[in-house]
């Protein structure tokens, strides 16, 4: 269990921030298991269209951001004017000892040890690796040379990722930046209006809060008991690709951190808890099993009024006038394709909503919401 303890005056001792090389990093640990990351679904389909070689070395290395996410992609990740190219710049200039020990964790999930204690501790290096032997003649190989010498396969992955990065992300950074700002000022002005502890409860799942006690906690295989202050800041970054996680980093030499899905932190229109009229525009047009349905199935994918039909075993008549209430109460969006007009959900929209039932909540009360995050 990793347990973080607020003082009374936590605002002056937290962070937040956007990192274009950690996007890149949980874009590409999505690509590494889809089918637990529905939300993501359209960008995997797009990765389809990647060349065939640079997908060929996204799956060799993807070991390294399929499970543990390495601290050093976190490389100024807290500062805003870094670029993409000055973050992987920060990483290559980490001491080799700190890129192994990251590396090595990679290729400890189920073997006991951590990469710090394995730089540091031949006799803990010597069982690791023989425990990797038996279970994974390779794997066990590939940890040795990371001890030996990290940098070759760091400059592997890193090459992987600026190919990745020109290729495709790029662009796809360019589209979700702005939310993600959007996001961290939706942050601020909670904090701002109703204090620290209302603006967490808005964070996904698989945080348990207690605000009377000042302190959030995640649910970890490994115990850590950290109190926030000024000279151990917490840092927020907002993140649209680590969803359904919330990752954190609390290992020291590294900063403490929390990557969050910023998708809950939408902002409504002006920032603030939608109104108790627009609540329940939203909530009556979700009280009907057919438009629960259609939700759900919109849920991983953009669907045609036809597609619809099919998979509810409904005629197109009646889910045209189902898809149109949930239009009018702003759930869903539409776009064309071709000859189809294709509906998919508006995940501000039902974030705003959830908000808003979530601020129903009293501070005082304990509050368990829940979600997997980083080892």
């Amino acid at each position: 269990m990793i347990t973080i303890r607020f003082s009374d005056n936590a605002e002056e001792d937290i962070a937040f921030s956007a990192s274009p090389l950690l996007e890149a990093v949980h874009s590409w640990h999505v690509l590494t298991d889809p089918g637990h990351h529905a939300l993501h679904v359209p960008w995997v389909r797009r990765c389809r269209r990647l060349p065939a070689a640079l997908r060929r070395r996204l799956r060799e290395y993807g070991f390294v951001v399929a499970d543990y996410i390495p601290a050093f992609f976190e490389s100024r990740a807290g500062d805003h004017d870094a670029g993409f190219s000055d973050q992987l710049a920060a990483v290559r200039a980490l001491p080799p000892d700190r890129l192994a020990a990251e590396l090595a964790q990679t290729l400890l999930v189920s073997t006991p040890g951590t990469g710090i204690d394995l730089v540091a501790d031949p006799g803990r290096r010597d069982e690791a690796l023989a425990a990797l032997r038996r279970a994974d003649a390779d794997r066990a190989a590939l940890l040795s040379d990371i001890l030996t010498d990290p940098r070759p396969l760091l400059d592997d992955v890193l090459s992987t990722l600026e190919d990745y990065w020109d290729t495709a992300f790029a662009d796809e950074w360019e589209r979700v930046e702005p939310g993600l700002y959007e996001s961290i000022a939706a942050a601020g002005a909670r904090i701002a209006h109703q204090g620290l502890f209302p603006m967490l409860r808005t964070l996904a799942p698989q945080i348990r809060l207690d605000p009377a006690r000042r302190t959030l906690r995640l649910d970890r295989p490994h115990e850590h008991d950290i109190a926030v202050t000024r000279s151990h800041p917490v840092t927020f970054t907002a993140s649209h690709y680590v969803w359904p996680h919330v990752r954190v980093t609390c290992d020291r030499p590294w900063p403490l951190r929390l990557t969050y899905p910023a998708l809950p932190l939408a902002p409504t229109s002006a920032g603030r808890p939608t109104s108790q009229e627009d609540t329940l525009a939203a909530l009556r047009a979700l009280a009907a099993a057919p438009r629960l349905q259609i939700i759900t199935r919109l849920a991983g994918q953009s669907r045609s009024t036809q597609e619809l039909a099919a998979l509810l075993g409904l005629s197109p008549s009646v889910v045209s006038r189902h898809l149109h209430q949930l239009t009018e109460a702003g759930l869903t969006r539409t776009r064309r394709e071709g000859y189809y007009v294709l509906y998919s959900l508006d995940p501000a929209r039902l974030a705003q909503i959830a908000t808003a039932l979530t601020d129903l909540i009293p501070d005082a009360s304990l509050t368990t919401i829940g979600c997997p995050g980083r080892p």
